[in-house]
């Protein structure tokens, strides 16, 4: 006699089992995606989302639903990236943001970065700023097309 926990379990542990795999890239596609990404992470030019580089990256070009591990060392403002992530509104209203997580501390990413004393910088992209809980992130915010006014205004 098979117990009600095992005829349950069976079928969901199976169907997780032939889940695919979170979304891989390997090192040659990494190659040519990498100076985009890091461009994008350093809040220095946006990635051109319709590039076959870009759309490699992740299954969804707007966002990743997990952080993406480089397959080979990746750096940006020279220190070591453990894994990145990224959101960009397809319609631009709400803007875009690339994230970096270190093995390092705030302080190391906001001097590599050149971050002012609160950890944040002004670009002509968007904004870079240093946070995270637990994990040290380095974030570049881009502003979309909706002014915050707007909200309030409503």
């Amino acid at each position: 006699m098979t117990s009600p926990l095992i005829r349950f379990a069976a079928p969901l542990i199976t169907g997780l089992l032939a889940a695919p795999a979170a979304h891989a890239i390997d090192a040659a596609q990494w190659q040519k995606v990498a100076p985009m990404l890091q461009a994008a992470l350093e809040c220095r030019a946006e990635p051109d989302i319709a590039s076959a580089a870009w759309k490699a990256l992740s299954a969804d070009p707007y966002s990743t639903t997990d952080p993406i591990t480089p397959p080979v060392a990746f750096n940006v403002f020279g220190l070591p990236v453990r894994d990145v992530s990224f959101y960009i509104d397809p319609d631009g209203e709400v803007g875009a943001s690339y994230t970096a997580t270190f093995a390092t501390t705030k302080a190391t990413v906001r001097a590599a970065a050149k971050l002012d004393g609160k950890g944040h910088r002004a670009t002509r992209m968007g904004d870079l700023g240093v946070g995270g809980i637990g994990e040290t992130q380095l974030t570049c915010t881009v502003a979309g097309t909706t002014d915050a006014t707007d909200d309030e205004n409503s």
